[in-house]
């Protein structure tokens, strides 16, 4: 009996002796292949591998798959032959491995269409092959993104747990890189899964959903999956700067300054962008920092080679020193600005007309008079060039001229609201604004012929169309009280 004992106790460390060593040697012919540079130790090895286990084909799907990872194409296509060959003959226990290979050969080799049929049969032979329904579903998304993710919903049959939301929204997201309007079903299936759920399965969805939330302008949704993020990797670039664009765009300007300096100064193997720098220089711009944020648009400055951006650059350099109230120094980056702006428009011009205005608000004497002139000279410039907008031009440059003849003494603004009050009345008010450029207009117009040039007569018409106007104004009833 003992004799029976030890002769079954012996078969049965021969058969564990065997599996084990059969599964040390597909290793070894695994590591071989990645990392032994002598060709020869290697195919020695993977003979005697494959000879161990010509009748596995999930090992001679994992020889290939090794072959695969160091690109040598021939030796994997070699072995998911052999181990696809393997499975058609098996009566039972057939496995996917070597159709998933293939599959994956396939698409490595830009076949797309083969890669699928590839995968359809790794399924087909191994119908819990989950693997097999994700690849499958992700090559289909180039042909229909939608009937990719009709496919995938097949693996909520196999395991109710697995993220197939997350799956179809990776899916989407990558076909919205060519059409912009699968992006809603982005977030419509990125949505569904928990942020938690999500890194768990993988952590660059986390980093897709983030940015297509910041795509879409959900700042708010992007900022809590960035926070999420953080929780997990605090010094990850990736989320600090997720964090950063999201909380300027939100005005947490005090937040977003301490992920300025998570991103620059405490982030790992962080590679800053133009980008970067430029929202940087936008949060300082906000919080007044007008010296932080000239830093930061000069390094902008520095890695931007495009034109017409380094032109937008400048032109935020030029707001920071007008903040600062360094007008100098604006006027001369602005006109930089406008000299390379290839695309030049009536809000330019506009903005360096409000940079003479804030100059000459600081200023005295010939000086101040020498801006607000400057600045009306740009007023004509812009309604000779846009006249679609010339009340506008008119407006602004009386009340420019209000700086150098704040008692109206002078008159100088009364051609230019003269003018105003035609352009509006013959084109109709239209809406508050025109309301409210009107109204100012008949006012100081009114004031001035009543007042400074004693010419009641001259000034009543325009009292009275102030108060047609605004049947409340208090200035105009007080006025026509007198006559």
């Amino acid at each position: 009996m003992k004799t029976i004992k030890y002769l079954f106790m012996g078969a049965l460390m021969t058969v564990f002796s065997g599996s084990a060593m059969a599964q040390t040697s597909v290793n070894d012919a695994v590591n071989a292949i990645k990392t032994n540079k002598d060709k020869a130790a290697v195919a020695s090895i993977v003979k005697a591998t494959v000879k161990e286990n010509k009748k596995d084909p999930k090992a001679l799907a994992a020889i290939g798959r090794a072959y695969l990872d160091v690109k040598d194409t021939a030796s994997t296509r070699k072995y998911a032959d052999m181990s696809i060959a393997l499975t058609n003959k098996m009566k039972t226990g057939k496995v996917g491995d070597g159709f998933m290979l293939m599959g994956d050969l396939e698409y490595y080799k830009d076949n797309p269409g083969a890669a699928a049929a590839m995968y359809q049969n790794a399924y087909t032979f191994e119908p819990n092959n989950i693997t097999a329904y994700v690849k499958y579903a992700r090559v289909m998304r180039g042909v229909s993104p939608n009937m990719a993710v009709e496919q995938l919903e097949k693996v909520r049959t196999l395991d109710p747990n697995y993220p197939v939301d997350a799956e179809a929204a990776h899916i989407y997201y990558e076909a919205a890189k060519k059409n912009g309007a699968y992006m809603q079903k982005v977030l419509e299936y990125y949505g569904k899964v928990t942020p938690a759920k999500l890194y768990d399965h993988d952590p660059s969805y986390l980093t897709e959903y983030a940015l297509a939330a910041f795509a879409n302008q959900k700042y708010d949704v992007s900022k809590q999956i960035a926070a999420f993020g953080l929780s997990k990797k605090p010094r990850n670039a990736g989320y600090n700067r997720l964090a950063l664009y999201n909380s300027f765009e939100l005005k947490q300007y005090d937040e977003a300054a301490n992920y300025v300096d998570a991103l620059v100064n405490k982030s790992d193997s962080v590679e800053l962008t133009a980008n970067d720098y430029k929202y940087a220089g936008l949060v300082y711009t906000a919080l007044k920092q007008y010296d932080n944020a000239i830093s930061y648009f000069n390094k902008q400055l520095e890695v931007t080679t495009d034109a017409a951006k380094k032109a937008d650059v400048i032109k935020s350099l030029s707001d920071s020193y007008k903040g600062k109230g360094d007008f100098a120094k604006s006027l001369e980056l602005y006109e930089q600005y406008l000299q390379m702006n290839p695309k030049v428009g009536i809000n330019d011009y506009n903005g360096l007309a409000n940079i003479y205005r804030n100059q000459a608000a600081n200023q005295q004497g010939a000086d101040q008079v020498a801006s607000v002139n400057k600045a009306v000279e740009i007023y004509k410039t812009m309604e000779e060039k846009y006249p679609s907008n010339a009340d506008f031009c008119n407006f602004m440059a009386a009340r420019t001229l209000g700086l150098i003849d704040a008692t109206q003494a002078k008159g100088l603004a009364r051609p230019y609201y003269e003018k105003l009050a035609k352009l509006v009345e013959e084109k109709g008010v239209k809406d508050n604004s025109d309301k409210a450029r009107l109204s100012e207009a008949y006012t100081y117009l009114g004031i001035y012929l009543y007042k400074i040039k004693n010419e009641a007569a001259a000034a009543k018409p325009y009292f009275e169309k102030l108060l047609q106007l605004d049947p409340e104004n208090a200035t105009a009833k007080q006025v026509l009280e007198t006559y």
